[in-house]
């Protein structure tokens, strides 16, 4: 029979989530009994699905979506690295996430141009646009890394720490916001606050992603470099930083030591 994770791994699993609480001995092996009867869950429900969508199937696979495949992935891999000899299965599942969502963001900004042609297929050019919002969005990010660590050295006042950095293609969520408090404001904030940042920020990327929509169908080279720049401060979290900036000021000038509600609704979030 297969052996469980061990209860330090899954501990170890959970820093890399950023939980930054120690866990309990008797936390851990309860998490790992969790952990298992999930599993067993979600293995029963990926099996009775690919059996009901090929009966003649013998092996396990992902049942909503075709994805990478593991093996050459992974062939590919051993190619490629230097300094180690072999290559784990873990940096195997994580490298096919990541060339997933680039892939998925090749074809989402390729489709965007086909649609801006009125074709129903992606062609070479399409792809050749793709690939220079990719290249471009990937310079601008190496130099707001390199403004964002010249602000860490040079501005102590900030106290931004690596504690807030969300992981990219991370969803955002109420605890990525509390630690961001902490580790640029020293404050608390309260849920309904919390709750009212995330609506307000989804509702900003929702627009500027139906204004982007508009200007690649208009074919508007500034605006596009415009919405490119707010898109990549939202993403970045810059953005976020200024609300949480502006309503730790709010908490302040209240003699308060919790953001609260209140504090954030005063901000107008589209300036």
């Amino acid at each position: 029979m297969a052996k469980p994770w061990a209860p330090s791994h899954v501990s170890e699993v959970a820093k890399g989530m950023g939980v930054n609480k120690r866990i309990s001995g008797e936390v851990k092996k309860t998490l790992v009994e969790l952990l298992k009867i999930e599993l067993d869950s979600i293995t029963e429900k990926m099996e009775e699905k690919i059996i009901s969508n090929d009966s003649n199937r013998k092996t396990l696979g992902d049942p909503e979506r075709t994805r990478l495949s593991y093996s050459r992935t992974r062939g590919m891999m051993v190619d490629k690295i230097q300094k180690l000899e072999s290559v784990g299965s873990s940096a195997v599942v994580s490298a096919n996430e990541s060339l997933e969502k680039y892939l998925q963001r090749l074809l989402s900004y390729a489709s965007d141009s086909a649609d801006s042609d009125k074709m129903g297929t992606i062609m070479q050019r399409h792809l050749e646009y793709a690939l220079k919002i990719i290249d471009k969005s990937k310079i601008n990010i190496q130099s707001d890394e390199i403004l964002e660590k010249n602000s860490f050295i040079n501005d102590s006042r900030d106290n931004i720490t690596q504690e807030e950095i969300v992981t990219p293609g991370e969803i955002l969520s109420k605890a990525n916001i509390r630690m961001m408090v902490r580790s640029i404001e020293r404050m608390k904030i309260e849920e309904d606050a919390i709750e009212d940042l995330l609506l307000v920020y989804y509702d900003h990327a929702a627009q500027l992603q139906e204004d982007f929509q508009n200007i690649v169908n208009k074919g508007s080279i500034e605006e596009l470099e415009i919405n490119m720049e707010r898109s990549r401060t939202l993403m970045m979290l810059g953005w976020l930083r200024r609300m949480l900036k502006d309503a730790a000021k709010n908490a302040k000038s209240d003699g308060s030591a919790k953001i609260l509600l209140k504090h954030v609704i005063r901000i107008d979030p589209w300036k």
